[in-house]
Formats: C-alpha cells, sequence, structure tokens
C-alpha cells in the first residue's frame, strides 16, 4: 500500500524519507523498489540517462505524485511562516506582470505574514543570491542566469526543510551555468534545507553533492531503481581542482553505462 506523511524528524534522523517505492504511468511501472534517505542539509543530486525516471522521483518525493506501493516520509512544518519543502524547475516560472520581488513574495503570500514581512523576507532572500538591486526589476531585463536566481529566491523565501531543484541549470549557457554552481555551492553553506538535486550533468552532481544517487534499468524494458549511491567524499571549497575529482566523474560514467576505462577512488557507497 503506498503511503504519503508528514513527519517532523528528530535530531540526527532524516527529514525526507522513502521506502520500496514503486511508481507508473498508464499500466507502466517506471520507477520500483527505490528506498533513499536523506539528512538534515545534505545536498544529494539524482543522475541517470536521459528518461529513466530521475524528474518523476523528484516529483514522488515532493508529494506531487503518488507512488502505487511503499511510502514516502516528507518533512513537516514545525515553524510557524514556513513551508515544508519548495520546488525549483528547469524554467524559472516568473510571472512577467510582476517585478522582481514580487515574484519573490509569491510563494509567501499564502502564509501568515504581513505585507513588511514579505517584503523584508523577499529582499532577505535576493540579497543572498546577489539580486537586491534588482528586486524593483521586471523580470524581461534581466538574463536567464539571474532569472534563475530569482527562481531560486522565491524557492528559498519560504524556509522550506527540503529544496528540491529539477535540472535548475540546464537551459543556460556553459558560463552561465558554471557561475551558478559556483554560487549554489556558497549558497547551501548559507541556507538549512537539504537539496535533493536532479542533472544529467555528472560533473555537476560530483561537483555539487555530498551523495550521488544513480538510477538505472537492470533489464532492458525494466523499471529503474537505485543502482549506486556514491559518497563524495572531497571538500567543496576547490572541489573542481582536486586530484580525485575525475575520478568520481569516470566512476559514475560507469555505473550510467559509459565506459572510462580509469581508476576510481576507495570509497564506500550505500
Amino acid at each position: 500500500m503506498a503511503e504519503l506523511s508528514l513527519s517532523s524528524p528528530a535530531p540526527g534522523r532524516p527529514v525526507l524519507q522513502a521506502r520500496g517505492v514503486r511508481l507508473g504511468f498508464a499500466g507502466e511501472v517506471v520507477l520500483d523498489d527505490v528506498s533513499l534517505d536523506i539528512a538534515p542539509r545534505e545536498f544529494v543530486a539524482v543522475v541517470g540517462v536521459s528518461g529513466v525516471g530521475k524528474s518523476t522521483l523528484l516529483r514522488a518525493l515532493a508529494g506531487l505524485l503518488t507512488p502505487q506501493r511503499g511510502t514516502v516520509n516528507l518533512p513537516a512544518v514545525d515553524e510557524p511562516a514556513t513551508r515544508p519543502w519548495s520546488m525549483v524547475f528547469q524554467a524559472p516560472r516568473l510571472f512577467p506582470w510582476r517585478q522582481v520581488r514580487g515574484n519573490v513574495e509569491l510563494g509567501l503570500e499564502g502564509l501568515a505574514l504581513s505585507r513588511r514581512e514579505r517584503r523584508s523576507r523577499a529582499l532577505e532572500q535576493l540579497a543572498l543570491v546577489g539580486l537586491e538591486a534588482f528586486a524593483e526589476r521586471w523580470p524581461r531585463t534581466l538574463s536567464g542566469g539571474q532569472q534563475q536566481r530569482v527562481g531560486i529566491a522565491r524557492a528559498l523565501a519560504v524556509k522550506p526543510r527540503v529544496l528540491f531543484m529539477d535540472e535548475p541549470f540546464s537551459a543556460l549557457d556553459a558560463l552561465t551555468r558554471q557561475r551558478l554552481q559556483v554560487e549554489l555551492g556558497e549558497l547551501r553553506r548559507r541556507s538549512e534545507a537539504a537539496i535533493l538535486f536532479v542533472t544529467h550533468d555528472i560533473e555537476e552532481a560530483v561537483l555539487l553533492a555530498d551523495r550521488v544517487v544513480v538510477l538505472g534499468k537492470p533489464g532492458e524494458g525494466e523499471p529503474a531503481r537505485v543502482s549506486e549511491i556514491v559518497a563524495v567524499d572531497l571538500p567543496l571549497s576547490g572541489r573542481r581542482e582536486h586530484p580525485a575529482f575525475r575520478e568520481y566523474i569516470h566512476r559514475l560514467e560507469r555505473h550510467i553505462g559509459i565506459d572510462t576505462p580509469t581508476s576510481t577512488p576507495q570509497e564506500s557507497s550505500s
């Protein structure tokens, strides 16, 4: 039997937990027997080949899709004027008739906050992503990278326990993407949220994550499962330049099915 529930995790317990999750559409099972724990403030990336079900898994863990089988325990709201989770999509999804600050305030409007409190919190999050000076600008005047940073600020403004990010940099040019990767790495140090980050970019996953979850199919026509979970045991500062950085990428490429003959770091996976 499928189950979705809200709970406030005890100290040291996962902020989000899935057990034996199965998902399907139109009689076809897409994901099966997926189990995953995410700790408070942990950054977990999900990778796999295109179409394997990464975004489907993210939506199930966010409670947007009901599993056919298994359980998903979502974080409960344990502080006033917050939400248990929020999401950053591939596209910024900004409303063109709202200025930047108004877009960030959007998720706050259903919370018990005064207009002054909404404004203050929106400006706080815009400052966190380096856009406080753009608060009264219209979305159309911003670059693609700036618009996505507004989307991140909007998601963080509700002070979520878990931040879901569905390939948020995939539509950006390479230079903008790299800059936002660096900014997200810095931002996660200052945020209380755990992050579940879906990406098709293995290097991006290794650069940002504490652990990388690999989704794969055991055989042709079979549903995807968690085939490997790799702990990235590298310091966040200067990670891209670390001698073992490329080795983690090659290890994940082999798990996904890309043949790269190189040595891998000695580490444990769960």
